[in-house]
């Protein structure tokens, strides 16, 4: 079973093993470094020694005697101390040897021998540690070889007293990392306890609580904007709802209410054939009233669940105008309302659902009609343009109030009906919610124009579709020609 550590444990792990795996590779880069400096400083002056010996030679006359130059070269005893020199010549003589080389190399390489190439080594002399060098010169046409040393002692020790040190002082610096890595996730990790520790305090008695902000602009900060965005978008589903369920209950209560009169007026008292028939009637059209109030709540569940299955496919919305204006002509010929259908000329094809639109065109002349008083006058239009279709309805009604057209597209919100007589007491404020269900999905974009006491304008813009010509259709033209004849008047 895999333990999960508290997250500021993590944090502090994390920074300690970075923090270690850093220190340890400083610890070892800085020895090399060290080492490596040690080095160069003492070749630096193997070579000074090697430039002195050609420096000096060079100073002599040419052509010298040898037991002068022997015996010139006897300063180097008292510079160097004596140690770590030799110098032979061509011929193989020694122009200078200090004993405490002379007796750990007896023989040394001729020039000839050594050639131009330089040779560092390194050797024991005893208990010290001798780096040294040997080296080919040339002075006054004659070849000499060097050998020459420094020792070491003091600058291993010193290397070793480094390294020593950093044995020491590396676990002391990793644990004060510990402890600072720990208490440091602590101290960033506190402004998530907080939001915790609020979130915890959020139920659904109080979901107009909100996280504090902190305002620092940093990852903590938009985690806290974010869940409180998260949580306006509870409050106002979890408020939807509440009043979705609300609604329904209220809208089904009243018909249910009806029904039950009806019936326990038909039960208790002996009636005719013909009171009997009245009473199915009104129980017949409460009955189609909750079946449609029914159906529109299962389809903005279906819409909101994300389950709502459409089938889109090429659809010409001259056709689907025409279609519609004729199933209302029945209803619009007996409110006394004249209904015009005004179709482009041109090919109104875009890729829709054919159910969907005909339920949308359906609510928008339902709407229409409901806010229409009689004699009334409703037009119903498509246009085109560049990349798009315009479908209109239009009416002569009652208006909608400027600071209700912002919700009339809210799920059971109905607009103040005023004292002229209309219909739309009888809606269930559901039609128009469900028109921008079915617009949302197929990414159109509906619009409403109003002014009290001259009517209003629903206009859905559908996106054009691709690869059809913008030239008159058949269906369109037949639609153009029959538009006069797709007019309701009243009745006589």
């Amino acid at each position: 079973m895999t333990i999960l550590l508290p997250i500021r444990i993590r944090l502090a792990l994390w920074f300690f093993s970075i923090f270690a795996v850093a220190t340890l590779t400083l610890a070892l880069v800085s020895v090399w470094m060290v080492h490596s400096t040690i080095l160069t400083i003492e070749n630096h002056e193997l070579y000074e020694r090697v430039r002195s010996v050609e420096k000096f030679l060079s100073s002599r006359p040419a052509g010298e005697p040898f037991a002068s130059l022997q015996s010139a070269m006897s300063v180097y005893d008292i510079s160097h101390g004596g140690k770590w020199l030799q110098v032979i010549d061509q011929d193989g003589r020694w122009i200078h040897r200090s004993p405490h080389i002379a007796d750990l190399f007896p023989a040394l390489d001729t020039p000839q021998e050594v050639g131009n190439s330089e040779r560092f080594f390194k050797f024991a002399a005893g208990p010290v540690q001798v780096r040294a060098l040997i080296a080919a010169i040339h002075v006054h046409g004659r070849s000499y070889t060097v050998q020459t040393g420094v020792t070491m002692d003091r600058k291993l020790r010193a290397l070793e007293d480094y390294r020593l040190h950093l044995v020491l002082l590396v676990p002391v610096i990793l644990l004060g990392a510990g402890v600072v890595g720990y208490f440091a996730s602590s101290k960033a990790l506190s402004p998530v306890a907080a939001i915790t520790g609020e979130a915890r305090r959020i139920s659904s008695q109080n979901l107009g609580v909100r996280l504090p902000v902190l305002k620092t602009r940093d990852e903590l900060d938009d985690m806290a904007e974010t869940l409180n965005q998260m949580l306006d978008r509870i409050d106002t589903g979890y408020r939807t709802v509440k009043e979705f369920t609300a609604n329904a209950a209220h809208e089904l209560r009243t018909p249910l209410s009806l029904l039950r009169a009806e019936a326990e007026i038909a039960l208790a008292f002996e009636r005719s054939a013909a009171e009997n028939r009245c009473t199915l009637e009104h129980i017949e059209t409460e009955t189609i009233r909750m079946s449609r109030l029914v159906d529109d709540l299962l389809l903005l569940a279906r819409s909101d669940a994300g389950v709502q299955l459409l089938r889109f496919e090429p659809l010409d919305l001259n056709e689907a105008a025409r279609s519609a204006a004729a199933r209302w002509i029945p209803q619009l010929r007996h409110s006394a309302v004249d209904l015009s259908l005004v179709a482009s000329e041109q090919s109104a094809i875009i890729s829709a659902d054919r159910s969907s639109i005909e339920r949308l065109l359906d609510i928008l002349l339902e709407n229409a009609w409901k806010y229409s008083p009689e004699g009334g006058r409703i037009e119903l239009s498509t246009s085109v343009e560049a990349r798009s279709i315009v479908l209109s309805v239009s009416d002569s009604g009652i208006g909608i109030p400027a600071e209700q057209q912002e919700k009339i597209f809210d799920r059971f919100f109905r607009v103040n009906p005023g004292n002229d007589g209309s219909a739309e007491a009888q809606g269930s404020g559901l039609g128009l919610a469900l028109a921008r269900q079915i617009v949302d999905a197929h990414r159109a974009k509906i619009a409403v124009r109003s002014e009290l006491c001259s009517g209003s304008s629903f206009s859905v813009r559908f996106e054009r579709l691709t690869g059809e010509p913008a030239s008159p259709s058949v269906n369109s033209q037949l639609l153009a020609k029959d538009a006069a004849r797709v007019v309701s008047r009243p009745e006589a």
